[in-house]
């Protein structure tokens, strides 16, 4: 019998990727493509459902909105003898802003009252009745928490032909695909802590967790606002019925691995995203840089960036490795810098260029921005993984800037002892069954692969 070690390091997982290097910096900054090395071939299982069921359900529109459940959608552009969706009679389809794993999002022109929108629809038909439950419990946790400025608005939902649609406010961009085009300064940095601390500190109170905070699920309005979205993994903590998820592991906390949810998870994920935007850091999915990274133990590449001690010592507290001593949302929203200066200053990323130019002018760093124009891009395609933690080697600048900087008071404390004498170090390997989903896939929580290591660093 194969021991644990043998097939983490079998040829069938890494005769593919041993002799790729990838650097720490995104690919989309140097405007470089990265080949992700290929998955290994392995037997496609399918699943297949009766039509029993989905024959029992109408074929038109129907509403599944909390205030018209059920209640079958009218307009004067909708003919329901007609062999066309309502989706196609009502609305002008202009653009495919992004595509994941399990549903596509569009914008399109409302015919009615001709105001743009974004529409999110299902990729495949619902797959029998958990899974359509599951896709409506999204629709209800967004209703329920759509009332707040930072938080999406969605518009209305409805189901037809056994596939789910949600109609939202449209935004300009993603907050990953704009700093794509300028560069995340650290005053930056505050007001994305400061706008998304209060959509968390709002959802934290409904004692309900996000689950999957990352910068492709923060939008931003043309004035400037920042809104959280995608609520399909949010988890209940006051239903025992909830099966907690696991969302992408780049900014996933390490307590959840041991099925400990809190809404210090929500606090972990946006401190990483954090340092990801500020510094241009490649987060790695798996190996001894994630374990590091949860561990205190960050790149010189990131803490080189970090000039602003406040802002430092701020995002070391919320990526502790103890999620109890995590600061909470009210507590980040109560920072000095934030309750002082950032939360009377204007949006540095409002697409106005001259509200943004004229806060430019007024800060005090001597940053360069790219003009914006207002514009609604595709979605790209998502950073290659950093898989074996390569990264390049720091120049003479980097070195210089890192030692002007006395970080002796900024020691991060100790990691928490592990259960049994070593650490443990966990690496995170989707399943055979992910390899037909792409890059936008979110890796759920299995039980994950433990081995220890000694002093010397080599395996039992």
């Amino acid at each position: 019998m194969s021991t644990e070690a043998e097939l983490m390091f079998s040829p069938e997982r890494s005769s593919n990727i041993a002799f790729h290097v990838f650097s720490s910096k995104k690919a989309s900054r140097r405007r470089e493509t990265l080949n992700k090395p290929s998955k290994p071939v392995s037997c496609r299982i399918f699943r297949y459902f009766t039509p029993a069921v989905a024959a029992t359900r109408p074929s038109s529109a129907v509403s599944v909105s909390t205030d018209s459940y059920g209640v079958a959608l009218e307009s004067p552009y909708y003919t329901k003898s007609d062999t066309s969706t309502y989706w196609d009679q009502c609305f002008e389809h202009l653009e495919c802003l992004g595509r994941g794993s399990f549903a596509e999002v569009y914008k399109v022109r409302h015919k009615e009252d001709n105001q743009l929108y974004a529409i999110k629809r299902s990729l495949t038909k619902f797959r029998g009745k958990s899974d359509r439950d599951e896709k409506l419990r999204e629709v209800r946790f967004h209703e329920a928490l759509a009332t707040h400025r930072n938080i999406l608005k969605i518009i209305r939902a409805w189901e037809e032909r056994e596939r789910l649609y949600i109609q939202t406010e449209l935004c300009e961009s993603n907050l990953l695909e704009y700093t794509a085009d300028n560069p995340m300064t650290q005053p930056m940095t505050w007001h994305f802590l400061y706008q998304i601390s209060q959509a968390l500190h709002f959802l934290h109170s409904l004692y309900y967790v996000h689950m999957d905070v990352k910068p492709e699920n923060v939008l931003i309005t043309y004035d400037g606002i920042l809104k959280l979205c995608d609520f399909g993994i949010v988890h209940d903590l006051q239903s025992a019925s909830t099966l907690a998820q696991d969302g992408d592991a780049r900014y996933l906390a390490f307590e959840v691995l041991a099925g400990t949810v809190s809404t210090a998870a929500d606090i972990f994920s946006l401190g990483i995203a954090a340092l990801e935007l500020v510094s241009d850091y490649d987060l790695p999915i798996t190996g001894d840089v994630w374990t590091n990274i949860r561990q205190l133990k960050l790149p010189m590449e990131i803490m080189s960036v970090l000039t602003d001690i406040e802002l430092k010592e701020l995002l070391l507290r919320m990526i502790h490795p103890d999620y109890k001593l995590r600061p909470s949302a009210k507590d980040v929203l109560d920072s000095p810098t934030i309750r002082d200066k950032v939360s009377n200053m204007p949006s540095p990323f409002a697409f106005n260029q001259c509200q943004y130019q004229h806060l430019v002018a007024s800060t005090v760093e001597n940053d360069s921005h790219a003009s914006h124009v207002c514009r609604t891009p595709i979605k790209k395609a998502k950073r290659p993984p950093n898989y074996f933690g390569y990264h390049d080697e720091p120049s003479d600048d980097e070195f210089r800037a890192h030692s002007m900087h006395d970080t002796s008071r900024l020691t991060p404390p100790p990691p928490p002892p592990a259960a049994v004498g070593d650490p443990l170090r966990v690496r995170l390997f989707p399943t055979d069954s992910d390899e037909d989903m792409n890059d936008d896939q979110l890796y759920l929580r299995k039980s994950p692969v433990q081995l220890k290591f000694d002093s010397s660093g080599a395996e039992d």
